[in-house]
Order: structure tokens, then C-alpha cells, then sequence
């Protein structure tokens, strides 16, 4: 795993590395460290990933899952565990029965929303059996600077800093743009899984989200208003998914009701920040 990432911290903060799907090594990590708070956030996040590598998927997120409680579940006192899911799990959702609330049932529709989807019912498990204060965040699309590529915000910013330097013709290559998506800034959706540990309660799930839903095609609009280059837009069919959901847009009011969380920061903002940091990025390449 590169940890590019994660290289300004510096001395800040102590780095183990272990493969979530080995049981053991999991549990003698946990053991060591003997946490009081667990955030899990391990394991394949990319939509368009679970359907090449759907196996892969499930047992990443799944037996991962599984690996970290058992192991979180065997420490005394228990420490307490936000388990990270992920707005997917609602799958196609009638537009008449948005924004989406936390009391609609679940109907996953790709192989890394069936793992979310079974993510959550192995924190049942463990609540009710293992008596493990787990809790449940529901985060809505979100981007922000150190995405990777592979996701669609860092995809354009990437593009357009790449072509700002020379490095790529002027053309930009896009999948489905009429896909509307309720966009969050990184920054405020961490904030939100602090609240949840802070004030949440456990076996609870929470929405985070902006409650704005946004086409894919004006988010490449603002992008493309931050730069000064002329840039043609180009489809580019392998940059489809096999089943797209139109509109996924999020009801975050009991995050905003029973945590005082809601998002403070702009798409705007959000963009121009990807934007600077893959600029500097493509610099630092262009330079070694």
C-alpha cells in the first residue's frame, strides 16, 4: 500500500501494515495498539473496482470486516468501532422518494455495495452478541485533495493539470456526466465521523451528506471555469459501469439533529483544492 499520503505527518503518527484479510495478523496488531477508538475505513472503495474484482471485493470488505471486529471484540473493555458504509447500499431509489433518509431498506446493486450492505450486518452481529459499541456511517459521495485518480473528481482535475503542463493533449475523456451525485468536501466528512463517535449512539447508522445533488457535467464545468486552457470533452465508453444509479441524493438531518454536524465547505472550494494539489503533484513529476 503506498503511503504517499501520508508522508507529511511525518513522526506524527506510528504506521502498522497489515493485509485486512489475515485473521491473525489482525488480531495480534489490534492486541498491540489496544485502541480506544477504531475508524474502518480498510478496504476496496471504488465502485467501478468491485465489478472487475467483485470476489476481490467481498472478501476484502467482508472477511476484513469480519477479521477487525473479532479481533476489536477480544479486548477488554471493548474499544469503540465506526464502521464505514457507504450511501451505495440504498441502490436506485425513485426520485419521488428523495433526498434518502436512513429508514429506507437497503437494495445494493453492485458487488462493492452488496459488501457495505453486509458490512452493516456484521456490526448487528457484533453489537447484539459480542455486546461491541459499534456505529454506522452512511457517507454520500466525497472528494477532496489525495483522491486517487480513479474517482471522477481527481480523474478531471488530473486531466486538466496534466494538460495546463504540457503533458496531455487538450482533450478530456469522460464517462456518464448526467449522473446526479450528492458531493461532500473530504474535510467535512471526516468531521462527521468524529461526531458519530463523539455523540452518536451505537448500532445507529448516519447519513453524511450535503443534501445538493449535482450532474457529473457541471462538476467538470467548474473545473474546466478554473483553468485557462481550451479543453475538448470526449466520451469515452470504457469509463461506463455496468449499472449507474441516475440520482443519489442524501437526507443528512439526523447527523445534523443528533451530532450538530452538518457541511461547511463549497463544491467550489472543494474543486479548486483538487485542482492546486494535482497541479503541484504533476510539477513534482515533471521535475524528478
Amino acid at each position: 500500500m503506498p503511503l504517499t499520503n501520508l508522508t507529511h505527518l511525518g513522526e506524527r503518527i506510528k504506521i502498522y501494515q497489515v493485509d485486512i484479510t489475515d485473521g491473525e495478523g489482525i488480531r495480534n496488531t489490534v492486541a498491540e495498539i489496544s485502541p480506544d477508538i477504531i475508524f474502518h475505513l480498510a478496504g476496496i472503495s471504488n465502485v467501478s473496482s468491485s465489478w472487475s474484482s467483485p470476489i476481490k471485493t467481498f472478501e476484502v470488505n467482508i472477511t476484513g470486516t469480519f477479521n477487525l471486529l473479532k479481533a476489536a471484540s477480544s479486548l477488554s473493555p471493548h474499544p469503540k468501532v465506526l464502521l464505514v458504509s457507504s450511501a451505495e447500499v440504498y441502490g436506485e431509489v425513485p426520485e419521488e422518494k428523495q433526498p434518502i433518509d436512513e429508514s429506507l431498506p437497503l437494495h445494493p446493486l453492485s458487488p462493492y455495495a452488496v459488501s457495505k450492505a453486509s458490512l452493516e450486518l456484521l456490526a448487528y452481529q457484533f453489537l447484539k452478541v459480542e455486546k461491541l459499541p459499534v456505529s454506522i456511517a452512511r457517507p454520500f459521495n466525497h472528494t477532496g485533495p489525495r483522491q486517487r485518480e480513479n474517482f471522477v473528481c481527481s480523474s478531471f482535475a488530473k486531466q486538466i493539470a496534466e494538460i495546463e503542463a504540457g503533458l496531455k493533449e487538450p482533450i478530456i475523456d469522460v464517462g456518464n456526466l448526467e449522473a446526479r451525485r450528492d458531493y461532500s468536501d473530504v474535510r467535512d466528512i471526516v468531521r462527521g465521523y468524529l461526531s458519530i463517535v463523539n455523540r452518536g449512539k451505537e448500532g445507529e447508522a448516519y447519513n453524511l451528506a450535503s443534501g445538493k445533488a449535482y450532474p457529473i457535467s457541471e462538476i467538470l464545468d467548474i473545473l474546466l471555469s478554473l483553468s485557462k486552457e481550451r479543453i475538448e470533452v470526449r466520451q469515452d465508453p470504457s469509463r461506463y459501469r455496468p449499472a449507474d444509479i441516475p440520482l443519489i441524493l442524501g437526507d443528512a438531518d439526523k447527523a445534523n439533529r443528533e451530532l450538530g454536524w452538518k457541511t461547511k465547505i463549497s463544491l467550489r472550494e472543494t474543486l479548486a483544492d483538487i485542482l492546486s494539489y494535482w497541479r503541484e503533484r504533476v510539477k513534482k513529476k515533471g521535475e524528478d
